[in-house]
Protein backbone atom coordinates (compact mmCIF):
# COMPACT_ATOMS: atom_id res chain seq x y z
CA UNK A 1 0.00 0.00 0.00
CA UNK A 2 2.85 2.43 0.73
CA UNK A 3 4.92 1.59 -2.40
CA UNK A 4 2.53 3.05 -5.01
CA UNK A 5 2.78 6.74 -3.94
CA UNK A 6 6.56 6.43 -3.71
CA UNK A 7 6.80 5.03 -7.28
CA UNK A 8 4.66 7.86 -8.62
CA UNK A 9 6.94 10.43 -7.02
CA UNK A 10 10.00 8.77 -8.58
CA UNK A 11 8.44 8.87 -12.04
CA UNK A 12 7.65 12.56 -11.60
CA UNK A 13 11.23 13.30 -10.55
CA UNK A 14 12.60 11.38 -13.53
CA UNK A 15 10.28 13.26 -15.88
CA UNK A 16 11.37 16.62 -14.47
CA UNK A 17 15.03 15.64 -14.79
CA UNK A 18 14.55 14.61 -18.42
CA UNK A 19 12.71 17.86 -19.19
CA UNK A 20 15.48 20.03 -17.83
CA UNK A 21 18.10 17.97 -19.63
CA UNK A 22 16.20 18.65 -22.87
CA UNK A 23 15.97 22.35 -22.10
CA UNK A 24 19.67 22.50 -21.32
CA UNK A 25 20.56 20.66 -24.54
CA UNK A 26 18.31 22.97 -26.59
CA UNK A 27 19.88 26.03 -24.99
CA UNK A 28 23.37 24.71 -25.77
CA UNK A 29 22.36 24.13 -29.39
CA UNK A 30 21.04 27.72 -29.64
CA UNK A 31 24.25 29.10 -28.14
CA UNK A 32 26.34 27.00 -30.53
CA UNK A 33 24.33 28.17 -33.55
CA UNK A 34 24.63 31.79 -32.40
CA UNK A 35 28.36 31.34 -31.98
CA UNK A 36 28.70 29.86 -35.47
CA UNK A 37 26.55 32.70 -36.86
CA UNK A 38 28.73 35.27 -35.15
CA UNK A 39 31.92 33.73 -36.48
CA UNK A 40 30.45 33.47 -39.97
CA UNK A 41 29.35 37.10 -39.86
CA UNK A 42 32.82 38.15 -38.77
CA UNK A 43 34.30 36.24 -41.68
CA UNK A 44 31.86 37.71 -44.22
CA UNK A 45 32.46 41.24 -42.96
CA UNK A 46 36.24 40.88 -42.89
CA UNK A 47 37.89 42.68 -45.78
CA UNK A 48 40.74 40.15 -45.77
CA UNK A 49 38.47 37.10 -45.98
CA UNK A 50 35.87 38.47 -48.43
CA UNK A 51 37.58 41.31 -50.32
CA UNK A 52 36.15 43.30 -53.21
CA UNK A 53 38.63 42.18 -55.84
CA UNK A 54 36.98 43.05 -59.16
CA UNK A 55 35.64 46.38 -60.37
CA UNK A 56 33.77 46.77 -63.65
CA UNK A 57 33.24 50.36 -64.83
CA UNK A 58 30.83 50.98 -67.68
CA UNK A 59 29.11 53.97 -69.28
CA UNK A 60 29.94 56.78 -71.68
CA UNK A 61 32.85 58.65 -70.13
CA UNK A 62 34.63 61.10 -72.42
CA UNK A 63 36.11 63.05 -69.49
CA UNK A 64 36.50 60.88 -66.36
CA UNK A 65 39.00 58.01 -66.09
CA UNK A 66 39.15 54.56 -64.51
CA UNK A 67 42.22 55.61 -62.56
CA UNK A 68 40.31 58.39 -60.79
CA UNK A 69 37.57 55.97 -59.75
CA UNK A 70 40.04 53.33 -58.53
CA UNK A 71 41.86 55.94 -56.45
CA UNK A 72 38.63 57.24 -54.93
CA UNK A 73 37.53 53.74 -53.91
CA UNK A 74 40.91 52.44 -52.73
CA UNK A 75 40.34 53.15 -49.02
CA UNK A 76 36.82 51.68 -49.06
CA UNK A 77 38.01 48.55 -50.85
CA UNK A 78 40.83 48.04 -48.34
CA UNK A 79 38.64 48.45 -45.26
CA UNK A 80 35.36 46.85 -46.32
CA UNK A 81 34.39 43.37 -47.47
CA UNK A 82 32.08 42.42 -50.31
CA UNK A 83 29.18 42.23 -47.83
CA UNK A 84 29.99 45.17 -45.55
CA UNK A 85 30.58 47.66 -48.35
CA UNK A 86 27.86 50.33 -48.45
CA UNK A 87 26.90 50.80 -52.12
CA UNK A 88 25.29 54.17 -51.34
CA UNK A 89 28.58 55.40 -49.92
CA UNK A 90 30.39 54.10 -52.99
CA UNK A 91 27.93 56.01 -55.20
CA UNK A 92 28.43 59.27 -53.30
CA UNK A 93 32.21 58.86 -53.39
CA UNK A 94 32.21 58.41 -57.16
CA UNK A 95 29.80 61.29 -57.78
CA UNK A 96 32.21 63.60 -55.90
CA UNK A 97 34.83 63.03 -58.62
CA UNK A 98 35.25 65.92 -61.06
CA UNK A 99 33.47 65.37 -64.38
CA UNK A 100 31.20 62.60 -63.05
CA UNK A 101 27.52 63.53 -62.91
CA UNK A 102 25.87 60.25 -61.85
CA UNK A 103 26.87 56.76 -60.75
CA UNK A 104 24.87 53.58 -60.20
CA UNK A 105 26.50 50.80 -58.15
CA UNK A 106 25.56 47.15 -57.66
CA UNK A 107 27.30 44.09 -56.21
CA UNK A 108 28.29 41.24 -58.50
CA UNK A 109 28.75 37.86 -56.83
CA UNK A 110 31.13 36.65 -55.55
CA UNK A 111 33.56 39.54 -55.07
CA UNK A 112 32.92 42.38 -57.48
CA UNK A 113 31.21 45.69 -58.10
CA UNK A 114 29.64 46.95 -61.31
CA UNK A 115 29.60 50.74 -61.60
CA UNK A 116 27.72 52.62 -64.33
CA UNK A 117 29.11 56.13 -64.69
CA UNK A 118 27.68 59.11 -66.56
CA UNK A 119 29.96 62.08 -67.22
CA UNK A 120 28.93 65.69 -67.28
CA UNK A 121 28.23 67.11 -70.74
CA UNK A 122 29.62 70.66 -70.93
CA UNK A 123 27.81 73.07 -73.23
CA UNK A 124 29.48 76.34 -72.22
CA UNK A 125 32.10 77.96 -70.04
CA UNK A 126 30.51 79.73 -67.10
CA UNK A 127 32.14 82.82 -65.56
CA UNK A 128 35.46 81.52 -66.94
CA UNK A 129 36.28 79.30 -63.94
CA UNK A 130 33.25 77.01 -64.16
CA UNK A 131 31.22 75.08 -66.72
CA UNK A 132 27.58 74.65 -67.63
CA UNK A 133 26.02 71.27 -68.44
CA UNK A 134 23.13 70.49 -70.77
CA UNK A 135 20.66 71.01 -67.93
CA UNK A 136 21.90 74.53 -67.22
CA UNK A 137 23.64 73.44 -64.01
CA UNK A 138 26.95 74.99 -62.97
CA UNK A 139 29.79 72.59 -62.16
CA UNK A 140 33.55 72.71 -61.77
CA UNK A 141 35.99 70.35 -63.48
CA UNK A 142 39.42 70.48 -65.16
CA UNK A 143 38.88 72.41 -68.38
CA UNK A 144 41.99 71.07 -70.11
CA UNK A 145 40.05 67.91 -70.99
CA UNK A 146 37.66 69.84 -73.22
CA UNK A 147 38.63 69.44 -76.85
CA UNK A 148 35.61 70.98 -78.58
CA UNK A 149 34.72 74.66 -78.95
CA UNK A 150 32.30 76.02 -76.35
CA UNK A 151 30.69 79.47 -75.97
CA UNK A 152 31.34 81.62 -72.91
CA UNK A 153 28.49 82.65 -70.61
CA UNK A 154 28.65 85.08 -67.69
CA UNK A 155 26.09 85.86 -65.03
CA UNK A 156 24.89 85.05 -61.51
CA UNK A 157 24.70 81.31 -60.79
CA UNK A 158 21.01 81.62 -59.94
CA UNK A 159 20.11 82.36 -63.56
CA UNK A 160 22.38 79.91 -65.37
CA UNK A 161 19.41 77.96 -66.75
CA UNK A 162 17.89 81.19 -68.07
CA UNK A 163 21.09 81.98 -69.95
CA UNK A 164 21.21 78.53 -71.52
CA UNK A 165 17.56 78.74 -72.58
CA UNK A 166 18.20 82.15 -74.16
CA UNK A 167 21.24 80.85 -75.99
CA UNK A 168 19.26 77.92 -77.39
CA UNK A 169 16.64 80.36 -78.68
CA UNK A 170 19.13 82.81 -80.21
CA UNK A 171 21.53 80.34 -81.82
CA UNK A 172 19.29 79.14 -84.70
CA UNK A 173 18.30 82.73 -85.56
CA UNK A 174 21.91 83.78 -85.97
CA UNK A 175 22.96 80.55 -87.62
CA UNK A 176 20.32 80.99 -90.31
CA UNK A 177 22.18 84.14 -91.41
CA UNK A 178 25.64 82.57 -91.24
CA UNK A 179 26.48 84.15 -87.88
CA UNK A 180 27.68 82.43 -84.71
CA UNK A 181 27.31 83.34 -81.05
CA UNK A 182 30.46 83.11 -78.96
CA UNK A 183 29.53 84.85 -75.70
CA UNK A 184 26.56 85.89 -73.58
CA UNK A 185 26.82 88.29 -70.65
CA UNK A 186 23.80 88.62 -68.37
CA UNK A 187 23.97 91.23 -65.61
CA UNK A 188 22.31 90.80 -62.18
CA UNK A 189 19.51 93.03 -63.53
CA UNK A 190 19.17 90.54 -66.40
CA UNK A 191 20.33 92.87 -69.14
CA UNK A 192 21.59 90.82 -72.09
CA UNK A 193 24.63 91.34 -74.29
CA UNK A 194 25.78 88.78 -76.85
CA UNK A 195 29.03 88.63 -78.80
CA UNK A 196 29.14 87.22 -82.30
CA UNK A 197 31.86 84.96 -83.61
CA UNK A 198 33.49 87.92 -85.39
CA UNK A 199 33.72 89.91 -82.14
CA UNK A 200 30.80 92.28 -82.76
CA UNK A 201 28.47 92.80 -79.80
CA UNK A 202 24.69 92.99 -79.77
CA UNK A 203 23.18 94.84 -76.81
CA UNK A 204 19.71 93.36 -76.25
CA UNK A 205 18.87 94.87 -72.87
CA UNK A 206 16.21 93.42 -70.61
CA UNK A 207 13.23 91.35 -71.63
CA UNK A 208 12.01 87.80 -72.09
CA UNK A 209 12.82 85.36 -74.91
CA UNK A 210 10.13 86.81 -77.17
CA UNK A 211 11.42 90.38 -76.85
CA UNK A 212 15.05 89.35 -77.39
CA UNK A 213 14.19 87.27 -80.42
CA UNK A 214 12.15 90.12 -81.94
CA UNK A 215 15.10 92.49 -81.54
CA UNK A 216 17.51 90.00 -83.11
CA UNK A 217 15.13 89.28 -85.99
CA UNK A 218 14.68 92.99 -86.68
CA UNK A 219 18.46 93.40 -86.88
CA UNK A 220 18.96 90.32 -89.08
CA UNK A 221 16.36 91.48 -91.60
CA UNK A 222 18.29 94.60 -92.51
CA UNK A 223 21.91 94.25 -91.47
CA UNK A 224 23.07 92.77 -94.80
CA UNK A 225 21.42 95.58 -96.71
CA UNK A 226 22.31 98.66 -94.66
CA UNK A 227 25.62 97.70 -93.01
CA UNK A 228 28.64 97.61 -95.31
CA UNK A 229 30.60 94.98 -93.37
CA UNK A 230 29.36 93.34 -90.21
CA UNK A 231 32.95 92.51 -89.28
CA UNK A 232 33.65 96.23 -88.80
CA UNK A 233 30.92 96.63 -86.17
CA UNK A 234 31.99 97.21 -82.57
CA UNK A 235 28.50 96.90 -81.12
CA UNK A 236 24.85 97.28 -82.08
CA UNK A 237 22.37 98.65 -79.55
CA UNK A 238 19.04 96.91 -80.18
CA UNK A 239 17.15 98.38 -77.24
CA UNK A 240 15.28 100.86 -79.43
CA UNK A 241 11.59 100.24 -80.14
CA UNK A 242 11.86 100.74 -83.89
CA UNK A 243 15.49 100.49 -84.91
CA UNK A 244 19.05 100.13 -83.65
CA UNK A 245 22.24 102.12 -83.22
CA UNK A 246 25.57 100.95 -84.64
CA UNK A 247 28.97 101.75 -83.19
CA UNK A 248 31.87 100.96 -85.53
CA UNK A 249 35.29 99.67 -84.63
CA UNK A 250 38.12 102.20 -84.52
CA UNK A 251 39.22 103.39 -87.90
CA UNK A 252 41.82 106.16 -88.30
CA UNK A 253 41.59 106.90 -84.58
CA UNK A 254 37.87 107.67 -84.59
CA UNK A 255 34.61 106.00 -83.70
CA UNK A 256 31.58 106.44 -85.89
CA UNK A 257 28.01 105.94 -84.75
CA UNK A 258 25.07 105.47 -87.06
CA UNK A 259 21.44 105.06 -86.20
CA UNK A 260 19.24 102.85 -88.33
CA UNK A 261 15.47 102.87 -88.09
Amino acid sequence: MNKRPHAVIERIKNADHGFWLGVTFFALVIVFIAYLGHKMTQKLMNAQDMPVSTLQIIGTRPYSSDLEIHKALRELANNESFFSLNVNQVQKTIENIDWIKRAAVRRQWPNGLVIHVTDQVPVAYWNDEHLLNEGGEVFTAPQDRIKQWLPHFSGPNTISKTVLTGYQALWPLLQSEGLTLSEIVLTPRQSWQVTLGNGSKLVLGRGNDVIRNMRIERFLKVYKHVLPDVNDIDYVDLRYDAGFAVNWKKQSGEHAKNEQG
